[in-house]
């Protein structure tokens, strides 16, 4: 296992240098494509920004949509072609709620779509963030040939070491005024019917409290869930997760010989000895630890964060 220190702001062209402010416009805004793509049962939303070298995108949740990584992770379609898409049932993307519809087996199914008829490529790199990581590892132990990198931001836990620390840590970074917001936003009708508005408030203080920074999150980070992401989400979320309750993926990491950049915040509130672990477990891992960022690296310490992930294609580009 080698580890990338990340000393001072490596900065791609076009990226945001410093701390956490809301990215300025690019002289020349990359390409931009969108569309929907059939699959299964389902239609996925996606986006496509950028040209060049393409990295998948996976983001969070479970029963979220893209929207909250852009236009964050933008400063990367000036070298790299983004692929993002919305998971089926959520955002822009169809899909009947029930399990034959809305599982982790549809899930990596629907990313291989993406792979062989967006991205049109034998092998891909994925970038994930958070929940996503996990539908990432999984497809990379499904078919490890078709994956040639992985970008795991933020990750979460394949399975349950550390998850006594997680809930104490996400309970000691959430503030009082957050959790009583929360409380009085839940307890509300419009929250129970799914309204846009207030089930996006409620993200954005769940969020609040993983930043490094809580006040840059008030500055510069916004929760704008579309109206099908804010109206069936949480029941996307329980038919992805009651399935894989006691999952455990632990035992099968050391066998997944791809290579593997894990980009962790230090003021996150998922344990950094868990992440640090994967890091051990992965035959080929790196980790990359940015200080005084939480669990969205790419908007509180951006320099840091697009330096890494260059870095990490770059290397996976030169490998025989």
């Amino acid at each position: 296992m080698r580890r990338i220190g990340i000393r001072g702001s490596v900065l791609l062209a076009g990226a945001l240098a410093g701390g956490c402010e809301t990215p300025e416009p690019l002289d020349t805004s990359p390409p931009h494509q969108a569309g929907t793509l059939e699959v299964e049962g389902a239609e996925l939303f996606y986006q496509i920004v950028g040209t060049g070298r393409p990295l998948v995108v996976v983001h969070g949740g479970p029963g979220l949509d893209h929207s909250y990584l852009m236009p964050w992770l933008e400063p990367l379609a000036e070298t790299y072609k983004l692929v993002l898409y919305d998971q089926r049932g959520v955002g822009g993307s169809t899909g009947a709620l029930d399990t034959t519809s809305i599982s982790m087996t549809r899930y990596l199914d629907d990313l291989d779509a993406i792979r062989e008829r967006l991205v049109r490529r034998g092998r891909v790199t994925l970038l994930a963030h958070s929940w996503g990581t996990l539908p990432a590892l999984l497809y990379a132990i499904r078919w490890p040939q078709r994956v040639d990198g992985l970008i795991l931001v933020a990750p979460v836990e394949p399975g349950q070491r550390h998850a006594q620390a997680l809930a104490e840590r996400q309970a000691a970074s959430r503030s009082p005024g957050d959790q009583t917001a929360i409380d009085s936003l839940v307890d509300t009708e419009a929250f129970r019917r799914g309204d846009r508005a207030t089930v996006s408030r409620v993200f954005f203080h769940a969020f609040r409290g993983t930043f490094a920074d809580p006040a840059a999150a008030d500055r510069a980070f916004t929760v704008e869930l579309s109206e099908r992401t804010a109206r069936q989400g949480r029941v996307v979320a329980r038919l992805l997760m009651t399935p894989l309750a006691g999952l455990d993926l632990w035992d099968v990491l050391p066998t997944l010989d791809v290579p593997v950049l894990l980009v962790h915040g230090s003021d996150d509130p998922t344990p950094i000895e868990m992440v640090r672990e994967l890091e051990a477990a992965l035959p080929d891992a790196r980790l990359v630890e940015i200080e005084a960022a939480g669990h969205f690296p790419f908007i509180e310490r951006p320099g840091e964060f697009f330096g890494a992930v260059d870095a990490f294609v770059r290397e996976i580009d030169a490998s025989p």
